[in-house]
């Protein structure tokens, strides 16, 4: 099977991205042929002309369409599979691409396609405002703290909304969730052209374990800014000084001192994969504590992948791949007592802690493993194809 890959890489390496590189690796072993078409939000630098560019390519960027009506050409795909296409791709190669007859699938890694900053969250919390068909809210409120990017933002979702090229071209919407999933039909996308494929691990560790005596301590993983929780986490380690924290990630410094932090909290810095899974061993859980409804956390995988489990807030989809009682904790959204209560819990009954640690990893073996996602996503484009 020929597979194109249409990404619009964000400039800075995150979970989506990684993902986006563990599709393509994992289907080229499966014996595909696969090319990508990718641009990169790097390319919009400071220059106010380029960001000027950008407004009007995420909209209708005619170099993308003519490359994407070469590349069906020479390269003749049997699938597409799109990622992201903002800002400098743009959704009006959907229709191009549906009128050469080649099915879309697109993997819904947030809430892009319903909310404009594609998070369901600005400055004041959790916001579904937008939601509906009502993208304006991203102007009325700023979201992107940045008018001309929230007219932007919203523009463009309302130019793909009225065009309506997401529903009428895409064959498939891939959600990591079914909380995601059930959003998505909320807003009017076709329940039976909405699946759920969550995120894997390519390759499942066979580590075993540390010893219950190497075990000591918490870790945070991700950003360090208010989205992530970051000052959820530090306010919970202010409360449990007899307990050592670990912050690896990079801060927002306008929201964030890492100069000031509990004498029981260090910040690592950005660390490589390698260090992380040293880390991920030697703790007793990690410690999610977001604000906003996430995709799927990559940071999940990882700890189950190294046997231990995860305490995270009861929210959006965090219940469908952490079973509160058996592979981790699930605490109250911003809720600091009820976070304390939690890391009180895994620290004072280390025995119960390994238990589900062992059991995120047979979750993982089982369900989040490079196998399933492929026979998964074997069945899905191969009834497309039909």
């Amino acid at each position: 099977m020929k597979v194109l890959i249409i990404h619009n890489k964000y400039g800075v390496y995150s979970g989506e991205e990684a993902v986006v590189n563990m599709h393509i690796e994992l289907l080229r072993k499966a014996g595909h042929k696969v090319i990508s078409y990718n641009r990169n939000s790097s390319e919009i630098d400071k220059k106010i002309i380029r960001k000027i560019l950008a407004f009007f390519t995420a909209l209708y960027n005619p170099v993308s369409i003519r490359k994407i009506k070469n590349i069906l050409k020479d390269f003749r795909p049997d699938i597409i599979h799109i990622h992201n296409l903002y800002p400098l791709i743009s959704p009006a190669i959907l229709p191009v691409i549906r009128k050469a007859g080649i099915p879309i699938v697109m993997t819904v890694h947030n809430y892009r396609l319903i909310c404009p900053n594609g998070l369901l969250f600005n400055k004041k919390g959790i916001c579904e405002a937008c939601a509906g068909g009502r993208e304006w809210n991203c102007i009325q409120y700023n979201c992107e703290r940045s008018f001309p990017k929230s007219i932007g933002y919203s523009l463009r979702n309302i130019s793909a909304r009225l065009l309506r090229q997401y529903i009428d071209n895409v064959s498939a919407f891939l959600c990591l969730t079914d909380y995601q999933r059930k959003k998505l039909v909320e807003n009017s996308f076709p329940a039976d052209r909405c699946f759920v494929l969550p995120n894997f691990i390519e390759e499942v560790s066979l580590d075993i374990p540390g010893e219950l005596s190497e075990k000591n301590g918490f870790v945070f993983l991700g950003r360090l800014n208010r989205q992530k929780g970051i000052d959820i986490i530090l306010k919970a380690a202010e409360l449990c000084p007899d307990i050592p924290f670990y912050l690896a990630g990079k801060p927002d410094e306008s929201f964030v001192d890492i100069s000031y932090l509990p004498r029981n909290v260090k910040w690592l810095g950005v660390i490589e994969k390698e260090e992380i899974d040293r880390l991920l061993k030697k703790m007793q859980a990690l410690v999610f504590t977001s604000r906003s409804y996430e995709g799927f956390p990559m940071v999940f995988l990882e700890a189950m992948q190294h046997g231990i489990p995860v305490i995270a807030p009861r929210l959006a989809g965090n219940p469908e791949i952490i079973r509160d009682g058996y592979n981790g904790w699930l605490f109250d959204p911003e809720d600091v007592d009820d976070l304390v209560e939690k890391i009180r819990t895994v620290h004072e009954n280390p025995e119960t802690a390994m238990i589900y640690g062992s059991n995120g990893y047979k979750r993982l073996s089982n369900e989040y493993n490079s196998e399933t996602w492929s026979n998964e996503y074997k069945k899905i484009v191969t009834s497309l194809l039909q």
